[in-house]
């Protein structure tokens, strides 16, 4: 932490996601704008859509006054959810950290209620009381708490539930959850599930799905990528049936909603190619042989149907790399791993608009 921090700081990544940043950020420096305690962080995540131009021309006072702090870094390539939030919440200068998704509104006295509280003697974290699924990444925790586990977990990919694994983990270090609840702090700017992960690894990189219903609870997803690689994955809508879930729920293990879609077993790889409008797919040492245009393919002895409708392949993928993700952290609980061994939150970033001075995350 560097010399005279904040005693608040509200974190911020974004990645192409300025028309939410125009509405929300302003705003909610207006209504916490305390400046002698209170720092926005603002992390410009390798975005493509005029987000560090409209910074400069409409937010440069709220830089000059030290309420707004401006990062950007050139690196991802798409948006990775831990490892985004672990890049600025190091970055940030304040006793207490506090994630803020782009589409959020703090609401008015937010920044006052959280000082207040943790002007109390007490091991605790803050987070919403899980009524709105749009509100759940909000989590305040002071600046050594956050360190003292490492951050957000980075081996999960995509979407969710990286948020409900550090409330765990923040639990498992002896912090008591507590919950605000004033209506006045949930606040969002309604969006699509595309909205979501349109800059994520998944909605980049898949070339073809495909999905087979085994029966009303379970599915199995293949995926084929633009690398020519090849997923196969089986998902099953009850979590009782997560080889996990009874170690999870012993274990006080938060689940959440997009929790309830689980992996039954590990995902099977395999790789691609395409000739003449036929598919051929290698999946341990066997060979299939596919022809692309019809609607449903026969493989590893299931009916498989092409997947085109993106409103589907949206919750497909939500629901799969949360389920990726659950099955993930669940283990490492169960193995005693630790959680990002090789360190967190790295890369190069460049401060207000200073591209002659780098800084290293290392």
């Amino acid at each position: 932490m560097g010399t005279n921090p904040k005693k608040i700081a509200f974190c911020i990544t974004c990645m192409n996601r300025l028309h939410h940043l125009q509405q929300a950020l302003e705003k909610n420096i207006h209504d916490n704008y305390l400046p002698k305690e209170v720092e926005f962080v603002l992390l410009d995540y390798n975005s493509k859509d005029g987000l560090d131009q409209w910074v400069r021309q409409n937010m440069q006072s709220y830089i000059d006054s030290g309420i707004l702090v401006y990062y950007k870094t050139f690196e991802p390539e798409h948006y990775l959810r831990s490892h985004s939030r672990n890049m600025v919440f190091r970055l940030a200068n304040a006793d207490i950290l506090c994630n803020l998704d782009a589409d959020n509104f703090l609401g008015k006295g937010f920044a006052d209620f959280m000082l207040d509280e943790f002007s109390k003697y007490g091991n605790f974290f803050y987070t919403n009381n899980f009524s709105v699924s749009d509100i759940i990444g909000r989590v305040c925790v002071r600046s050594e708490d956050f360190l003292s586990i490492r951050g957000y977990n980075e081996t999960l990919k995509g979407y969710g539930p990286e948020d409900v694994d550090l409330f765990n983990r923040l639990r498992n270090k002896g912090l008591n959850q507590l919950f605000f609840h004033n209506p006045e702090f949930y606040h969002f700017i309604v969006h699509s599930k595309v909205d979501r992960i349109t800059n994520e690894f998944f909605a980049k990189n898949i070339d073809k799905m495909y999905i087979s219903y085994i029966n009303p609870y379970t599915s199995a997803i293949l995926l084929l990528y633009k690398d020519h690689t090849m997923e196969h994955y089986v998902m099953v809508d009850n979590p009782h049936l997560n080889v996990f879930a009874e170690f999870a729920m012993n274990n006080e293990y938060l689940i959440d909603e997009r929790n309830r879609v689980v992996i039954k077993e590990d995902l099977i790889k395999g790789t691609w190619n395409e000739t003449n409008d036929v598919i051929y797919i290698y999946e341990n040492n066997v060979k299939y042989k596919i022809r692309e245009k019809l609607s449903s393919i026969d493989f590893n002895g299931l009916t498989f149907y092409n997947v085109q409708d993106n409103e589907l392949k949206t919750e497909i993928i939500i629901l799969l790399t949360s389920a990726i993700n659950y099955y993930e952290a669940c283990k490492q609980m169960k193995d005693i791993l630790v959680v990002n061994p090789d360190g967190f939150g790295k890369g190069v970033v460049f401060k207000n608009f200073n591209l002659s001075k780098k800084i290293i995350l290392s």
